[in-house]
């Protein structure tokens, strides 16, 4: 017995799809460029007070670390330590927002609109020129705008878009 149609697929209400949108990706990738560049800030912070990076010798003859004391102290561990934290926390903020989770979307969402009204608010009080206050919210105002797109939502939620 032949039957005329061929088997249908399991029906599902949204068609799954592999990888995030695009604007998830472009938030993402600056998080991970953030994030790299705090580790390295941490590395280089961490070479120059073990002495590991060269002197830098001053017209006047004094060097960079003429002031410095010898040991390195708790405060200067806890620095190194806490930009370190903070580059990890940006990469995996990345990585969680392209596996679509929701709550790194709205952290996101909330931690770039607090970055764009402090820009706002820094330029009204300190009487910043407007292009130097348009820069500081440009980055910010970008992402939480391609934070909430159709498709972000829609990724974050159902994982297709």
């Amino acid at each position: 017995m032949a039957y005329a149609y061929q088997p249908q697929q399991a029906w599902q209400p949204y068609p799954v799809r592999s990888t995030a949108p695009i604007s998830l990706h472009i938030v993402a990738i600056f998080q991970y460029l953030g994030g790299v560049f705090m580790l390295g800030a941490a590395a280089l912070l961490a070479l120059t007070a073990a002495r590991v990076t060269p002197k830098w010798d001053l017209p006047a003859g004094n060097s960079v670390y003429t002031t410095r004391p010898e040991t390195l102290t708790l405060a200067t561990y806890t620095v190194i330590a806490t930009i370190a934290l903070i580059g990890l926390i940006a990469l995996i903020l990345g990585r969680k927002l392209q596996n679509g989770r929701n709550w790194v979307r709205v952290l996101l969402t909330l931690l770039n609109g607090l970055s764009v009204a402090g820009g706002v608010y820094q330029g009204y009080t300190a009487g910043a020129p407007y292009a130097t206050t348009l820069m500081s919210v440009a980055f910010p105002l970008l992402f939480v705008i391609l934070l909430n797109t159709r498709a972000a939502r829609s990724w974050c939620h159902y994982r297709t878009y």
